[in-house]
């Protein structure tokens, strides 16, 4: 028995594998999906910091807050004097308008005790008397029974967070 070879077609043997301009293209394609998931990967990674970051500033801000629920408006012994008394200190602050104008870096806590573990942050406080009928209005200091705080919290000097509230003193 004899067998025949038939010669193979030219065409057929030429392609055993990828040609030099495939290799490219499926290199190119593929160094795109990467490169687009490796940016994907950088934008989240940025905002779960920015959430992380925003987070602890509200933390804070609310920290001022529950440290002064309770308090009156002004001072009971001295009811017409807006800011701290003379010989106040942090730990002695017993109303509102004693934090006006104040700054804590490193941050404190609802308890008043700094927070050295964050040394690039800071609290600043604004204490306003507003109207009481319009609370976006602001009065003279101590001429209501309403105020309004803001605590502006920032890191690094760049302002996260601002955070406000509105507090009335109980009527007479």
């Amino acid at each position: 028995m004899s067998f025949v070879q038939t010669p193979k077609s030219s065409r057929s043997s030429r392609r055993k594998g990828f040609t030099l301009i495939e290799a490219a293209l499926v290199t190119t394609i593929i160094s795109f999906g990467v490169l687009a998931m490796l940016q994907l990967l950088a934008a989240g990674t940025v905002s779960n910091n920015d959430g992380a970051e925003m987070s602890t500033a509200i933390n804070l801000a609310k920290s001022v807050r529950e440290m002064m629920i309770g308090m009156s408006i002004a001072d009971p012994v001295t009811p017409t004097h807006w800011g701290s008394e003379a010989g106040e200190n942090l730990a002695s602050y017993n109303d509102i308008d004693d934090f006006d104008g104040k700054t804590y870096s490193p941050p404190i806590d609802a308890r008043r005790i700094s927070i050295a573990a964050l040394p690039d942050w800071s609290q600043t406080i604004k204490v306003q008397t507003v109207d009481p009928n319009l609370l976006t209005s602001t009065v003279p200091n101590g001429t209501t029974a309403a105020v309004r705080v803001t605590v502006n919290v920032s890191r690094n000097g760049k302002q996260i967070t601002s955070y406000s509230w509105v507090a009335f003193d109980a009527a007479p």
